[in-house]
């Protein structure tokens, strides 16, 4: 499975709280090629009216402040009805989403400080893609693929990960990773990494507090995996509140996402 990761960094409307998302979608590989000619398809009627036809699709464009100014005004905007289209189509596929939502000051960013020690954010996120793959693709292997950022994040997050999969005792144990990062561009016609930013776009909009995007973010919501570790219910989609990391030591449910990760399709954005 090619799991397409993407980042966006927002701060929350209300308690003006910096934070960060890093979130994507998986794709089965045996699905990728129809993946991308639907895709294509289903962004072609919109070419001369959102997009160009080599244009990427972007999530903060679709979904900007223009594009809810126009919703609220009339009600309709093609921006909002490809993003719908394309959530539709992604879930209809039963693609899953993984992600991490992370409020802590220094962990954040997702620029691993020390090549040694991977960050807890990178840690859960590949935890939940590990639980999926073993559960739903067994014998088979995930393969990352990050958004290329600059150089030196590029090559600071991919020490820190191949030394964390290679050496280290819980790294090795998640053998359903492939053990070496890639890093793409989404410009062109890297659909996968453009899905990958509409959903992390539509995610980070609802922990900003955009009551505006609980319709796709419903649709996001039904792509979550959830799975039963013991009697602990693991959502693909981790939420990290600022709090003191002392609190999660010894604390099996730090596994668990926090409140608000996995709502009901009916809950307001906090």
């Amino acid at each position: 499975m090619l799991v397409f990761l993407d980042e966006s960094f927002r701060t929350h409307r209300r308690t003006r709280q910096v934070f960060g998302v890093l979130s994507g979608v998986g794709i089965p590989e045996d699905q990728f090629r129809g993946f991308q000619r639907d895709f294509y398809e289903l962004r072609r009627p919109y070419h001369g009216k959102v997009l160009g036809p080599d244009d990427e699709v972007k999530g903060k464009e679709l979904l900007g402040s223009a594009t809810f100014r126009v919703l609220d005004a009339r009600g309709y905007s093609y921006q909002w009805n490809l993003a719908h289209e394309l959530l539709q189509y992604a879930s209809r596929q039963k693609l899953r989403v993984f992600g991490v939502v992370c409020f802590r000051p220094g962990l954040h960013t997702f620029v691993c400080g020390d090549e040694t020690r991977l960050d807890r954010t990178f840690r859960d996120l590949f935890d939940r893609i590990d639980l999926f793959m073993k559960r739903s693709f067994p014998g088979r292997f995930a393969k990352i693929v990050f958004d290329s950022r600059d150089h030196r994040t590029n090559e600071a997050n991919s020490r820190a990960i191949t030394n964390f999969f290679t050496r280290s005792t819980v790294g090795t144990g998640y053998d359903s990773i492939l053990r070496v990062p890639f890093f793409a561009v989404s410009q062109g016609h890297n659909y996968g990494l453009q899905l990958a930013d509409l959903v992390t776009t539509v995610i980070a909009l609802r922990w900003q507090g955009e009551r505006r995007i609980t319709p796709l973010w419903r649709i996001v919501h039904r792509m979550l995996d959830e799975q039963l570790v013991g009697a602990l219910r693991v959502s693909s989609l981790r939420v990290m509140r600022s709090r003191p990391p002392a609190q999660e030591r010894g604390n099996p449910a730090a596994l668990l996402p926090m409140a608000g990760a996995n709502p009901p399709s009916t809950e307001s954005p906090r």
